[in-house]
């Protein structure tokens, strides 16, 4: 994993600065091109050739096209024969010098060779074009804005700020993050005149004329008609593919079926044990330390634990804030901070881990609210209510039941649960007038294939992915997810609902693609416990609660045009009395807050040291 930064003009000092911003991104080199078209930066997190040879900006033979790469391709080696048997000659063995090779050998067209994950910028001197790309499903980010010298991107949206860009919030990011859990949806940032580059596509910026295209590469293809033995023998693939590595590989293990899976094959493929890096709460309906321990008697791993303390929290919340660069709508993204921090601690440096898991399985129990809409709207009625029993039994909750008969009820309905049952605090003036007649996309009446591929482009893996890649990079960390290599996804995209979903189980494939790798215990398992932190519990400890009412209670706070700050207090008030669970919007809001006094109110740095 590395930090990439350019833009379409010569400024050595400029480019240097960039680069200072994501240097945590890449510790291990440092290195710049300037010339008269392009400055390009890069922070080198050393994972594939450690040796000088690996350094960055690099360049093919006649130094006519030059790379800034950040990412990994895992099927490198064979491209490399492949380009080889071509006649091209490389100097490493680096998997960023096949990209500059696969490019002179196919173009653009290279992009669908390509398994891995990544975002890079190739400076072509003879067609005076700069392209940038992210790859398929936006594991690895790419932000980009325009000044008027040109164009400019990065790894990181505190690069970018360096131009001077990002300098207003996006109201319209703002209220859609507020009242629809929406992030990294579509290509806006929370910062005015800073976007995303989308998961599969690329940008072509014409040098001469300041031109730009944004164009899609890439369109999922499901495997139909695929069956739990594909799913596992494209699953056991991926992982081995993710070993690619000169650095020791762990796994991220939260006890679940998925991170398991990973410990499992990982297991199988390499010849020494490996670590873990586990967050547990004890005490907790979610912790998870039971199935954590069945791992470690039955892989060999060496189990590192760590759990969220009230007073780590406080002292970590800015930097917290500042790695995030953007608001994030759950603490989950802070539990991913800690165990990338106690790995960091073990000197760890590459990491698979089970994101994308439970959103390509239905791993979640939500999803049922989407099979009980489709065997409604379908007629098989026994069915939903063998379904909605079943449900209820193993997973102890009505919460799917309820977002059935939300989904059921006519349109006003649902507008008027939404706006004054659960979002009565946000100004819903504000918001219209920012958003238009806009809603949540997950309120449309759809199947649970329709649903999966909404949760793959939009509505949750976008935002996952980025919060994964920042919380790992603080701490100078390559994450890897083998759950969304392409074969993985597409394959799983093939599968029926009933392989699905089925008697009250989610990720039924999945689970009998997997279950003689798994300890019983965990392969058995019918309940879900999210990766989530302890919200609710946090925030009523003494030391956070103070926090909490400092900030809802100040006159910035006040001063807000996008919720009911009145309301806010009564409900902080209703949280700490055990009143009510009110932990997440609570954090939202405040989340907000403290971003506005970081990045907008002169409280905070934008420096990455």
């Amino acid at each position: 994993m590395c930090g990439i930064n350019g833009f379409t003009w010569p400024d050595a000092d400029r480019i240097a600065a960039m680069n200072r911003v994501t240097r945590y991104r890449g510790p291990d080199d440092t290195g710049t091109l300037v010339d008269e078209a392009v400055s390009l930066g890069h922070c080198r997190l050393s994972i594939i050739d450690l040796s000088p040879r690996g350094h960055q900006p690099m360049a093919n033979e006649d130094e006519s096209l030059w790379l800034v790469h950040n990412g990994e391709i895992y099927n490198y080696r064979e491209l490399r024969d492949e380009l080889v048997a071509a006649g091209h000659r490389f100097a490493s063995d680096t998997d960023s010098e096949v990209i500059l090779h696969a490019y002179e050998q196919w173009g653009t067209a290279c992009l669908d060779r390509f398994n891995g994950m990544w975002a890079f910028a190739l400076y072509d001197c003879r067609r005076r074009r700069l392209v940038l790309a992210r790859d398929r499903f936006g594991i690895k980010p790419l932000y980009y804005g325009r000044t008027g010298r040109g164009l400019v991107f990065s790894s990181m949206i505190g690069a970018l700020r360096e131009h001077g860009l990002g300098g207003r919030p996006n109201d319209r990011a703002v209220m859609q993050y507020l009242a629809f859990n929406l992030e990294q949806h579509d290509e806006q940032t929370f910062f005015d005149g800073i976007e995303s580059l989308l998961p599969g596509h690329l940008l072509v910026y014409d040098l001469d004329s300041g031109d730009q295209r944004v164009e899609r590469w890439y369109t999922l293809r499901a495997r139909d008609g695929a069956t739990a033995a594909d799913l596992r023998e494209a699953f056991v693939r991926s992982v081995q593919r993710r070993t690619v590595s000169d650095v020791p590989i762990g796994v991220c293990l939260s006890g679940g079926i998925d991170s398991s899976a990973i410990t499992s094959v990982l297991d199988a493929c390499l010849a020494e044990p490996f670590n873990t890096y586990s967050l547990v709460v004890p005490g907790s309906p979610m912790d998870e330390s039971r199935y954590i321990d069945e791992m470690a008697r039955h892989a060999r791993i060496r189990t590192q634990k760590t759990t969220i303390e009230p007073a780590v929290f406080l002292d970590d919340l800015r930097d917290f804030v500042v790695a995030m660069e953007e608001p994030v709508t759950g603490l989950s993204a802070y539990a991913q901070y800690r165990v990338f921090h106690l790995a960091h601690e073990h000197r760890a440096k590459v990491l698979l881990d089970g994101q994308g898991g439970d959103e390509i399985l239905a791993g979640y129990v939500y999803y049922f609210g989407y099979r009980f809409w489709e065997l409604f709207a379908r007629l098989r009625w026994l069915k939903l209510a063998s379904e909605m029993w079943r449900v209820r039994r193993h997973m102890h909750t009505l919460f799917p039941h309820a977002m059935f008969a939300f989904l059921a009820a006519p349109g006003f309905v649902r507008h008027a649960a939404w706006r004054r049952r659960i979002c009565p605090w946000i100004d819903h003036d504000y918001l219209e007038r920012t958003c238009g007649d806009a809603m949540d996309p997950r309120w449309k009446r759809q199947t649970v294939g329709e649903s999966l591929r909404q949760t793959l482009s939009s509505t949750s893996i976008p935002h996952n992915l980025v919060w994964e890649d920042k919380s790992s990079m603080r701490w100078s960390i390559e994450s890897r997810v083998p759950f969304l290599d392409v074969d993985v996804v597409e394959t799983a995209m093939g599968l029926e609902t009933d392989d699905l979903l089925c008697r009250g189980e989610t990720k039924v494939a999945f689970k009998r693609a997997m279950a003689d790798l798994l300890p019983e215990a965990i392969a058995a398992r019918k309940d879900k416990v999210g990766f989530e932190a302890p919200t609710d519990l946090l925030f009523r400890d003494a030391g956070v609660a103070a926090m909490l009412r400092e900030v809802v209670g100040s006159a910035p706070f006040a001063a807000r045009p996008y919720w009911r700050a009145d309301r806010l207090r009564r409900m902080l008030d209703d949280h700490l009395a055990g009143r009510r669970e009110a932990g997440e919007t609570l954090w939202k809001c405040v989340n907000l807050e403290l971003w506005f006094r970081e990045f907008f109110d002169g409280a905070g740095s934008q420096s990455g040291e």
